[in-house]
């Protein structure tokens, strides 16, 4: 079951501290424990100014046809991009001023200090639950319920 977020407000001209990139290493660190995480390495750059991080489907029910892994999330230096957060945890970021939207991600800032590091993290962990789990319901798929449909009898109403 994907938990709903609740974030705190972001502060936006908030100086860096020397926290900072402390705090986004702990953020990898964790990344890197979640279960079925995958590394692939890319070899198309000597110096990576991006790092993509992938959730292995091998331990979960939901594995995609034909797709080994399914892309998690990416660093940059600015920001973590994390797929598959559900439209209301989106809807929590995007409002709350943890990131911006783009295509179908959500673009997380990267945390400056431990508080941001927790909100961040919660994040990242909301997006790996959904996508790890096999019993939440695959993205655009509908889930009906049957108790409010009209009965019909074969009797005449005569």
């Amino acid at each position: 079951m994907t938990t709903r977020l609740r974030l705190p407000a972001r502060i936006r001209n908030k100086r860096n501290t020397a926290d900072d990139f402390e705090a986004r290493v702990a953020l990898a660190d964790r990344i890197a424990e979640l279960p079925g995480i995958e590394i692939i390495e890319r070899r198309d750059e000597e110096v990576p100014c991006r790092i993509d991080i992938y959730l292995s489907h091998e331990d979960s029910n939901r594995r995609p046809l034909g797709k080994p892994a399914f892309l998690l999330c990416s660093f940059d230096r600015e920001s973590v991009t994390v797929s598959g957060l559900d439209q209301w945890n989106r809807y929590q970021v995007l409002s709350y001023g943890w990131g911006k939207l783009v295509e179908d991600r959500v673009r997380v800032f990267l945390p400056r200090d431990r508080r941001e590091l927790e909100t961040v993290w919660l994040i990242v962990q909301s997006a790996h639950s959904r996508l790890f789990d096999a019993s939440v319901p695959e993205t655009g798929s509908l889930t009906l319920s049957t108790w409010d449909w009209p009965k019909f009898s074969r009797t005449s109403l005569q």
